[in-house]
Order: C-alpha cells, then structure tokens, then sequence
C-alpha cells in the first residue's frame, strides 16, 4: 500500500498558469518608470528567481517550511513561465507561438487558445464547481504524499456514489492531461459492481440528465483483483452510452496512472451538434482506447470524477483543441 497521506487545506489562492493561461497580465520587461533592474518583472524574488521577467511571487505551499515559487516539473522554470508545466524540460519552444511548448502540444501547428494548468496546489476555489448529484466541493481537499507531490483528494469512499467537480466555462473539444492515484476502492453494494476514476471531459446537462465523458480508469468489484480496465466512456448520468474498456495491465490501486484523453467533434462544426471521438491514453508505452462516433456531441466542462472510490489528482493540464479565434 502506499504511505499515508497528509492532509493540509493551504490558504494561499489556486495556481492558474497565469500569464500564460488564465489572461493574467503580460510579463514584466524592466521598462516599467522606476522598476527595479534587480527585480524587473516586480514580484518581489531578486535572486534566482525561476521566471525572471513573468511576475511569480513565493507562495504559502504545503509541506514547505517557507513560501516558494512554484514549479511543478521541477525543471527550474516557475509555473508561470513554463510551456510545459507538468512536463519536466531543457528549454521551452513553441513553434506555433500559442503559449503551449511543442512537448505538450496536442496540435503543434495549430494556434489554439491559452492552455490551462493547475496544480492543485491549493484548496478548489470559485472557479470550481460540485455539479447536480455529485457530492460536494468539501469532497475534495489538498493533500501531500510522503514523495513529496501535491494535489487533490477526493476523500468520501460512500459506494455507488458521484464525487465530481467543474471548471467553470464550456469549451468545444478537448484535449486533457491529468495524473491520478486511486488509493481505496469501495466493495460492490447491490446498486453497482463498477467503479472508477477520470478526468471528466464535455459534461453537458440536459433536463434532467447529466451528460459527459470519461477517460480514466475502472475496477469491478464483483470480479478477481485484477479485474482493471482502462476506458473511455460517454454517460448519461451514471450509466454508459458510449463505452470502450481495454485491460489495463498493472493494479489501480497506489499507482500513479498519467491520462490523456481527447474529445473531438465530428459529423457537424456546428456548436451541441455532431458527433464525437473520443481517445484515452495511460502514458506512453500503456494502453489506449478508442470509442468512435459516439452520438453526442463534444461540448461542455472539464473535470474530476470519482465513483465508488477515493482518488488522487497531481494536476490538470488542459488545451481547448480548436484553432484560437
């Protein structure tokens, strides 16, 4: 099993990639009227400072005894800065000048919009959102592995259960990036044996259905230990419509699994309508899925769903894969 987790709420407000990908204000040039040519993008780190002209002040952070500047990759590149900020590197290059680095860019000759990076340093804030029979966002918390990584537990282990969460502001087609632990696995209860962790892609309401797609991973409970899959998956509610597993080969449990899936449109260009493919990858050298045609469209929320377990996510790494406007 792996080691226990610690568990800390941090006070500080969530890391969005922000120069690069939430609209944050452009970097600093030292040109400014009275900036400080030891500290020309002004956020206070004159000394070896990891994104020197994009403001990155030290933050609060949890399991470190003094605020720092954030880098997730560990790469010597703030978050702020990085291209790539979940993917450890030598230099960033953008061939595309999109703001995302040729090693994580899904179409590296097509300028899509700012990506959207979090690494789930914080507690969720109010750009998410627990939706409609899906628990709550206190679900949710930041915790600390003993390896030292930081990110987001879903902590309520009830059974036949939603534990979801959104981002604020639908987007058309998807490409999204995420690492997940599943570290508990709830025991078959008479309503379902199946259980499951995934980044959420194209969550859509209607009426009163909720409608979305999965790309994680799925256990059943009802069968042998080994009983794991790697799926991708269109639901209505909680039940597939869409669905394709492969066998994933190593246990789900207390192991790092890196996903990538993709949602992308097809039959239509025309906004909630066409049809949709959908790609699901755990890293490179593991299984893949591929579910086609799926009759729904691709429209809607990215997210983080559990069911019928307690999961972990490092990050989010997210790119709306259409061509900026």
């Amino acid at each position: 099993m792996r080691a226990a987790l610690i568990v800390v709420f941090v006070a500080a407000g969530a890391c969005g990639f922000a120069s690069k990908a939430t609209g944050g204000a452009p970097p600093g040039d030292g040109s400014a009227a009275g900036a400080d040519p030891d500290d020309p993008d002004g956020d206070g780190v004159k000394a070896n400072d990891n994104c020197p002209t994009v403001a990155n002040p030290p933050r609060a952070t949890l399991g470190y005894d003094k605020p720092i500047q954030r880098d997730h990759d560990g790469d010597g590149r703030g978050d702020e800065c990085d291209l790539c900020p979940h993917i450890a590197s030598t230099s960033d290059v953008d061939s595309d000048g999109d703001g995302i680095g040729d090693a994580c860019d899904p179409q590296p000759t097509i300028k899509n919009p700012r990506p959207y990076f979090n690494g789930f340093y914080d507690p969720p804030d109010g750009a998410w959102t627990a939706p409609r029979n899906s628990g709550a966002l206190a679900d949710w918390e930041v915790v600390r592995h003993t390896d030292g990584a930081i990110g987001w537990r879903q902590k309520v282990l009830d059974g036949s259960k939603r534990h979801q969460i959104l981002l604020a502001g639908e987007k058309k087609e998807h490409y999204i990036d995420t690492v997940i632990v599943v570290d508990a696995i709830s025991p078959t209860d008479g309503v379902s044996s199946l259980r499951s962790a995934a980044a959420s892609y194209g969550f859509y309401p209607v009426g009163a259905d909720d409608f979305y797609f999965n790309c994680g991973l799925r256990h059943d409970s009802d069968g042998p230990p080994t009983s794991n899959l790697l799926a991708t998956s269109a639901s209505q509610n909680d039940s597939p419509v869409g669905d394709k597993t492969t066998s994933y080969p190593t246990t789900v449990l207390n192991t790092p699994v890196h996903l990538i899936g993709t949602a992308r449109r097809v039959g239509s260009t025309t906004v909630h309508q066409g049809q949709t493919d959908l790609t699901c990858v755990a890293g490179a050298g593991t299984p893949s899925v591929t579910s086609d045609n799926i009759n729904l469209f691709p429209d809607g929320q990215l997210g983080l769903r559990t069911y019928g377990m307690t999961a972990w996510f490092d990050y989010v790494f997210y790119v709306e894969a259409v061509a900026a406007p």
